[in-house]
């Protein structure tokens, strides 16, 4: 987490010759002053104002035409579509009718989202249910007939036609359960063809409608100068990532990715069942090289880590006890294995310590120095509960919840918990490396008094609350980490020899790691496979602020 650490891997992702091509979305802090605005390229039907089309279609548009001199600074909320006239919900009650043709120099594609009808041209009349889709072009007369109790909905594209285009002469109607399912882009989307150039789409390749199952996350990447991409929020709710922030993502939502090449985008199903959005997008050749992107391939599990073998939840241990009343429950634990990408037992994937545990004292109890148990290891406590007396020597110090201490081999020390509830703690037991003198006294660190600071990875809030200066031998530090309410942190991975881990501590988090979403309950500890590739973020999709800690540890080269 130290700053000369980030500021040497953002040179090294953005380098053209980093073996990594995909390690990191754009490591910078949000900056106003230069990142787009999302919330101009994301936009939902209820904010708009009616208005009347083919008589009794009432249209609501999402997204507009470009207002302003400048694509990625739109001056209206919406006005950000440079391909496309206008993208909107629309409605035909039931038993009214909508008639007429498209007008000179555009067409509409709909596609049909609830409700039932009937629509006919050139004596030819086509059931309308959800799932179907139709070209309105200037070339035919048609007419639309709600047919059920309810409204008969519709997402609409406004197209301009293209100068020598030849739009289609009679209506063309198209049913996407005619079609198969497809997977193998961006991890999770489950791809199902709508309508596309081929039936007369203009501007864009087609539509297509993505599910994204529960509890799964596609790939976040971004897109450069030239392409046009929107979604279309159609069933369920999401959660946008979009630049290096966070939205709830309703159904009737609709937004732009901002072509900047290091906008990300991605929707995250953190619900427990599908979601369904509509995709349209315009590419064009030599499009500007995607900078910020993970791995972009489908998740291969003959070659990539498992990465429930590197999360573990201290309630899933057994409990030992270590200076006599201690009880530990270990979260992580030292390698099994050969492979310290493919561990042989779940949560023992540790290169630099021992154990990352959690550990309780009951009240009235008293830990106290036990000889040959901190045999070539050290460990650093952090209060996480409850109040005790630590004592050493002539030293005696008060223990309050955010305080830090380090035990070293033959260390006399006693601990007694005084509160009326257990003292509980997060450990870490670090291996002492060759040459290292571990402290001779207690070391008792209190940096709950100093300030936060936020520079790396976007949304992290950080505070130091015990680090090498006070005697940690393989970790550079325990860092409180904050994540404020709707807030994500940079996603990235990290080279082989990089030891980084986790605890969850307070709130409602969720993870990515790898290419899946896990929750991260209190209590639960991870480490990030240090592959390269394999990505990981906190994401705190809740209303309130949640908390980590954090160690790391980057071999010197």
């Amino acid at each position: 987490m130290a700053v000369s650490f980030i500021a040497v891997f953002f040179a090294v992702a953005a380098s053209a010759q980093d073996p990594y091509p995909y390690r990191a979305l754009d490591p910078r802090q949000f900056d106003p002053a230069v990142d787009p605005d999302i919330d101009m390229f994301v936009n939902h039907w209820s904010n708009s104002v009616p208005r009347l089309m083919y008589g009794s279609l009432v249209f609501r548009d999402v997204l507009t035409g470009l207002e302003g001199k400048d694509s990625l600074h739109p001056s209206k909320k919406g006005a950000v579509l440079l391909e496309q006239t206008a993208i909107s919900y629309a409605t035909i009650e039931p038993d009214a009718i909508a008639a007429g043709s498209a007008k000179k120099g555009g067409q509409q594609i709909f596609y049909v989202t609830g409700g039932t009808g009937k629509i006919t041209s050139g004596g030819k009349s086509y059931a309308l249910k959800e799932g179907m889709a139709f070209i309105l072009t200037p070339e035919f007369d048609f007419e639309i007939l709600g047919t059920g109790k309810g409204h008969l909905s519709f997402y609409v594209v406004t197209e301009p036609l293209p100068e020598n285009f030849k739009a289609n002469k009679n209506l063309v109607v198209k049913n996407r359960f005619d079609g198969n399912k497809n997977t193998g882009a961006h991890w999770a989307h489950i791809g199902n063809g709508i309508i596309g150039s081929g039936d007369g789409v203009a501007n864009y390749s087609g539509l297509s409608l993505i599910t994204i199952d529960s509890r799964t996350i596609p790939h976040p990447h971004s897109h450069g100068t030239g392409i046009e991409e929107c979604w279309i929020m159609v069933k369920g709710d999401t959660m946008l990532l979009l630049g290096k922030q966070l939205r709830h993502c309703p159904a009737g939502t609709i937004y732009k990715i901002p072509p900047t090449g290091l906008t990300a985008h991605t929707n995250i199903n953190l619900g427990d069942e599908p979601i369904q959005m509509i995709h349209m997008m315009k590419s064009v050749p030599g499009e500007t090289k995607e900078f910020a992107m993970l791995d972009p391939n489908m998740y291969d599990p003959s070659t990539e880590p498992d990465i429930d073998m590197f999360i573990g939840n201290w309630r899933n241990s057994t409990p030992r006890i270590m200076h006599g009343n201690f009880i530990f429950r270990d979260m992580l634990t030292a390698l099994e294995g050969t492979d310290d990408l493919h561990p042989a037992r779940r949560g023992a994937c540790l290169t630099y310590a021992k154990a990352i545990s959690y550990a309780t004292l009951e009240p009235g109890a008293t830990a106290r120095t036990a000889k040959g148990e901190l045999n070539g290891c050290q460990q650093t406590f952090i209060v996480n509960s409850g109040t005790g007396v630590l004592t050493s020597g002539d030293k005696t110090v008060e223990l309050k919840k955010g305080m830090a201490f380090i035990l070293t081999p033959g260390l006399d020390f006693t601990l007694t918990a005084t509160g009326d509830k257990n003292m509980t703690f997060y450990v870490a037991t670090e291996i002492i490396p060759a040459g290292f003198s571990p402290n001779k006294t207690l070391e008792v660190v209190d940096n709950r008094g100093e300030a936060p600071f936020m520079k790396v990875h976007w949304a992290n809030i950080d505070r130091v609350m015990v680090g090498q200066k006070n005697g940690m031998c393989q970790y550079s530090a325990f860092t409180e980490v904050k994540l404020d309410a709707m807030t994500i942190a940079q996603p990235h991975s990290h080279e082989k020899g990089v030891e980084e881990i986790w605890i969850a501590t307070d709130g409602d988090i969720e993870l990515l790691l790898g290419k899946q979403l896990r929750k991260l309950p209190v209590g639960t500890a991870y480490r990030i496979p240090s592959t390269g590739k394999t990505a990981h973020a906190n994401i705190n999709a809740s209303d309130d602020m949640v908390k980590l800690i954090h160690m790391m540890k980057v071999p010197q080269k």
